[in-house]
């Protein structure tokens, strides 16, 4: 791995088109040659003891955060609604986060290594986050509210993607199962106790408690990291040199010197073909516009439009080809272009080089229909708890500590067994299997189940999620040529990727389960004699706030309507689980190599 490294090294310091000052290569050098018992995939030296243990730490302090985000809001949604009188955009307290959260995964991961460096944009990540979060808890309306959403998913999209990035790289490959199962933990005790913080904080407090959190949380895991993730030893700038030079520049330049820069148009032409092959602006465009498409189709249709309207249906057309472009673009056309063959720097977003590898693809296809069944589960157990029996939302939140036990549990034990045998694609079919037979068993809870069942069920999904996310995201890294010259592109390239199928994964499963509830629910209502009070057609809002103010009982003839339409949510969980465990039988059979040398003070 060191020789390969080397390789790393002298491709980080060679200069481009946009170049760096000729006075910083020679500190560059120096660090590149520093004696070191081995470089990670970023060409860094590993951390040692005490450090490595605060670094992993603040990273998985943040990225709990940024996970905690997705599913704090869904016990809120109701008050929020009430208060703001706008529940027709309540949608959009989920959406506006779990939108930029899933499209900007990709490019983060661009941006640190090509610009800001991974330090400076893990920190830009977090501020992003906590200013969206302060937005969120001050909001005074709807709108308000949905924008501090955004500016919070844009951050949290960061710190999701660049936490698993810098986590993968500051241990050797022998511990990196320990470490992702640590992150993985974080990530699956968010999912869980999402729900169940924003049941306390509605009920006991103010559903504003659910944003100020954040603020004390991520300071501190800000403040941790600042510290002591310090790549290159005294290096404070980045963690290697900005290859368009766009940030020393900036910081290095005086005005004057600046404008000077800004008047040469080679200077504007190398800037744009950067824009253009570097960060491969085109598939972001494309890709981005095609999922916001398809996510605004699930989560308008049925609410505020008819699935058969033609905004629906072009929303769904306009989206799919857009996705299907920007991968032919990527795959393809983006290889063509004489200046991409001409500089290695050039990379798309998404390589056909590493997805064409069957181990990769199956890995991050795996974890992306495993999220889409988890999350759908996890949001639809809580309504099933909060419309079937009436709970608050902490009472119905509450029931989820098993399956937050069980997540917790099995990425600890698996990590474990990873880093003693090498093991991958054992732990993630044991994932995979294990999700199939919970989902089906799941699809048995209803408004008859016994307090045993409503508790018992969850513990599978949980043990699920655990070892799969851990599994696909090894699986998909070891299939890498640690000897190739593109190998640090290619490691932060997948494992943004796979931190984007997971994130995107719980967006559109977050959205789609809403989609089958309602389209359930209504058409069971229409065949019914149940009709509004006020003679208005019914709506999945409606749905709730009718169930709130007329509760009969869980068996009554409304409550048997909407345990039917919750089982269908899980029946469509058990679907994805099946498609995971399809594709997860053509995941990589190679080991982690367990005889590497690790640091002397690793974990």
């Amino acid at each position: 791995m060191a020789s390969s490294m080397g390789k790393t090294d002298s491709r980080i310091i060679t200069k481009d088109k946009l170049t760096v000052e000729s006075e910083t290569l020679p500190k560059l050098e120096e660090i590149a040659t520093t004696e070191t018992p081995e470089l990670n995939a970023l060409g860094q030296p590993y951390p040692k003891g005490f450090v490595l243990y605060l670094c992993i730490s603040s990273l998985a302090l943040a990225n709990f955060l940024a996970a905690l985000d997705i599913m704090i809001v869904t016990t809120l949604i109701d008050d929020v609604g009430q208060q703001f009188h706008a529940y027709s955009k309540t949608g959009w307290i989920v959406a506006g986060y779990s939108l930029p959260n899933a499209v900007l995964s990709l490019i983060w991961g661009r941006l640190a290594s090509s610009v800001f460096g991974f330090k400076q944009s893990m920190i830009i990540s977090i501020i992003i986050f906590e200013v969206g979060s302060t937005v969120c808890a001050t909001a005074n309306t709807m709108n308000s509210l949905i924008g501090g959403r955004v500016i919070a998913g844009i951050g949290g999209s960061g710190i999701q993607s660049l936490s698993f990035v810098i986590a993968s790289t500051i241990v050797t490959e022998r511990q990196r199962g320990m470490v992702i199962a640590f992150m993985g933990a974080s990530f699956g005790i968010a999912s869980v106790i999402g729900p169940f913080l924003g049941g306390v904080f509605t009920t006991h407090v103010t559903w504003r408690w659910c944003f100020w959190i954040n603020l004390p949380i991520g300071g501190v895991a800000l403040a941790i990291f600042i510290l002591f993730y310090n790549p290159y030893g005294n290096s404070h700038f980045t963690n290697f040199p900005s290859q368009n030079g766009v940030l020393l520049l900036v910081s290095k330049f005086s005005p004057q010197k600046l404008i000077l820069w800004l008047t040469k148009l080679e200077n504007w032409s190398n800037l744009f073909q950067d824009i253009i092959f570097k960060y491969d602006f085109v598939e972001f465009v494309l890709s981005s516009t095609g999922i916001v498409c398809l996510l605004l189709g699930f989560t308008l249709g049925g609410n505020n439009y008819d699935w058969d309207s033609y905004s629906i249906i072009l929303l769904f057309i306009f989206g799919g080809s857009l996705i299907i472009i920007s991968l032919i673009y990527d795959f393809f056309i983006f290889p063509m272009f004489p200046k991409v063959r001409q500089n290695i720097q050039y990379q798309p977003l998404i390589s056909w080089r590493n997805i064409k590898k069957r181990g990769i693809i199956t890995a991050n296809a795996t974890v992306f229909l495993i999220c889409l069944g988890y999350m759908a589960q996890i949001i639809y157990v809580v309504q099933y708890f909060q419309l079937v029996f009436n709970s608050s939302p902490w009472r119905a939140s509450v029931h989820l500590i098993a399956c937050v036990v069980s997540t917790v549990i099995t990425v600890i034990i698996c990590g474990a067994i990873n880093g003693k045998f090498g093991w991958v694609k054992p732990i993630t079919m044991f994932g995979i299997i294990t999700g199939i037979v919970g989902a089906g068993l799941l699809t048995m809870l209803d408004n008859h189940s016994s307090s045993s069942q409503r508790v018992g069920l969850l513990i599978l999904p949980g043990i699920s999620f655990g070892a799969t996310i851990q599994g696909t995201m090894i699986g998909a890294q070891i299939e890498l040529d640690e000897e190739s010259e593109t190998y640090r592109e290619d490691f932060v390239s997948i494992t943004t990727l796979n931190a984007f199928l997971k994130n995107l994964g719980q967006a559109i499963g977050g959205v789609i389960c809403e989609t089958v509830f309602s389209a359930s629910v209504l058409d069971k209502l229409s065949n019914s004699n149940i009709q509004p009070q006020d003679g208005t057609k019914w709506t999945s809002e409606s749905i709730v706030t009718y169930r709130a103010a007329h509760f009969d009982g869980p068996t009554s003839k409304l409550g048997n309507i909407i345990s039917d339409s919750i089982k269908n949510v899980f029946f469509m969980a058990l679907a994805f689980y099946a498609l995971g465990f399809i594709i997860g039988i053509f995941t990589t059979n190679k080991k982690v190599d367990i005889k590497k040398k690790p640091n002397c003070d690793d974990p």
